[in-house]
């Protein structure tokens, strides 16, 4: 069992936003060295200030809460991601400039990719959940290698395929490199 994240004593007063977001942390605090397998709704209130049935407040069960997280490094993801996604000013710079801010967002939540990756074999919601999440960017990276190559800057191809290489590379190799020694 954990301290309390914050260090504080334990409390009734939080607002809900307040709440949700320490279960939140507390979930996101564990995985950046434990097991998905491993996370229980007891670890994860162990680490709040917050009594263990609050989390059926804010969330229905683990797979809820790991939803939660996923979209969250998600909505992240695509704002880091927008200048190239969304065709932003000049194409190299602004792949560039994406791809610095999903290299700095793979840095900072790539433990709750790697755990739901890790996760997606034991439990069909959260691989159904992860299939989405991928297809999702297969249809931003590929809709974006479909106009580029119309204006001549990607050689022709099958974009969808390219799309789904790419992200899929790009998601093993954030796995690969996010070990639970090197993260902090």
């Amino acid at each position: 069992s954990r301290a309390p994240a914050s260090g504080r004593k334990r409390s009734h007063r939080h607002t809900p936003e307040e709440a949700r977001r320490e279960i939140l942390d507390s979930a996101t605090q564990f995985l950046r060295k434990g097991h998905f397998r491993d996370l229980t709704v007891a670890e994860v209130m162990a680490g709040t200030t917050l009594s263990r049935p609050a989390f059926y407040q804010y969330f229905t069960d683990l797979h809820d809460l790991s939803v939660s997280l996923l979209r969250d490094v998600e909505v992240v993801m695509h704002q880091t991601a927008s200048p190239w996604v969304n065709g932003e000013g000049e194409p190299i710079a602004a792949l560039r400039e994406s791809n610095r801010g999903v290299v700095e967002t793979c840095m900072k939540h790539g433990h709750i990719l790697r755990a739901i990756v890790e996760a997606t074999p034991l439990d069909e919601r959260l691989e159904q959940d992860w299939t989405s999440f991928m297809e999702r960017w297969d249809d931003a990276v590929e809709a974006r290698i479909v106009a580029q190559q119309q204006h001549g800057l990607i050689p022709p191809g099958d974009a969808r395929r390219i799309a789904n290489a790419l992200n899929a590379l790009d998601v093993n190799l954030v796995v690969a490199a996010l070990d639970r020694k090197s993260v902090v």
